[in-house]
């Protein structure tokens, strides 16, 4: 059986001449742990350049952290998730994370962030060309999360081999979808995206060279490349619907309003903001940050807010959840163009 599964990686050349004993010990110790599809999965990838350039990385003899999906994953996994090679690949590559984990355990509200190999651009719009992330801790039942999917990915084992650490997956992660599918996926969201929805911007095109008027929306859907958004829950939302109501119609008092939950040009994940971390908004204020045993908070001015969940991925860009407006209508346009 193992020279069968061991054929899958050789029925094309190996581009970058990747180790055989390395692959063969690879091979069997997927196969010791049930993982037959990813081996499968693996070997089809092998037949594309690209795909065995992913293959020679993790043979490098660097560390290596693996989520490796059980067949059962697999087999719940969307059609459109691995329809082509491409989708494919973008899949197969967000579940590898270079460097060395394996003594890693976070507990929540702390989080562990890994950039993954995953950075297709057609795909993958942070700023400076980064790779996209994964993030994962342990939860209060002693198990190991991924975070924010459309399921409740949990690590139910591990295993390695070499360089190479396991952990095994009982969901095919997804791949970071736009603010839309996210608003859709997380009912904390909904109240918040219709204030952006009924706020607009003047945003600049890169691609067409022209600035034109946007819903906020839209700009963090798909525009902004790189920001961090500090986005109220729904029982935030309508705590301060009256005040912000009644702002709808005086722009820049809800554009600040809205700035200020922004960090723009910068993805922030929530293990670098703790301690003495202070970042400026897009509306020139100065955001503050603290952690404790009782959770992790953002200040601005004297409004303090709890981060109710941290790290939702977006391809160009992170929220995290608050469970307060931050109603500030201050503008400092200096500190903001510096920023």
């Amino acid at each position: 059986m193992l020279i069968s599964l061991l054929a899958l990686f050789t029925l094309a050349p190996l581009a970058l001449a990747q180790n055989e004993t390395f692959l063969a010990g690879f091979v069997a110790t997927l196969q010791s742990a049930g993982l037959t599809q990813l081996i499968s999965i693996a070997g089809t990838l092998n037949g594309t350049a690209n795909g065995q350039a992913l293959l020679a990385n993790i043979s490098n003899g660097s560390p290596h952290l693996l989520f490796a999906p059980n067949d059962a994953a697999w087999a719940m996994a969307p059609s459109n998730e691995t329809s082509d090679n491409n989708t494919l690949l973008d899949t197969f590559s967000y579940h590898i994370v270079p460097g060395n984990f394996s003594n890693v355990d976070t507990m929540y509200q702390n989080v562990t962030l890994g950039q993954t190999l995953y950075s297709d651009p057609a795909t993958v719009h942070l700023e400076g060309n980064r790779p996209q992330v994964v993030a994962w801790t342990v939860r209060s039942d002693g198990k190991t999360h991924v975070l924010n999917q459309r399921n409740d990915s949990t690590v139910v084992n591990t295993t390695a081999f070499g360089n190479i650490t396991i952990y095994i997956v009982d969901h095919v992660l997804h791949v970071p979808e736009n603010l839309a599918a996210a608003a859709t996926a997380n009912d904390a969201l909904p109240a918040f995206d219709t204030v952006l929805s009924s706020a607009s911007l003047a945003f600049y095109n890169s691609s067409t060279n022209q600035t034109s008027d946007v819903t906020f929306f839209d700009a963090f859907d798909s525009g902004y490349r790189g920001f961090t958004l500090f986005a109220p829950n729904t029982a935030a939302v309508n705590a301060s619907n009256s005040t912000l109501q009644s702002l709808v119609s005086n722009r820049t008092a809800i554009n600040n309003i809205l700035y200020n939950h922004l960090i723009n040009g910068t993805t922030v994940y929530s293990p670098l903001l703790a301690g003495s971390e202070k970042y400026t908004s897009a509306a020139g204020q100065t955001l503050s940050f603290s952690i404790n045993a009782t959770g992790q908070y953002v200040t601005l001015g004297n409004i303090t807010a709890t981060i109710v969940q941290p790290d939702i991925l977006l391809p160009n860009g992170v929220i995290h959840i608050i469970d307060q407006v931050l109603l500030d209508t201050d503008n400092d346009p200096s500190a903001a163009s510096s920023a």
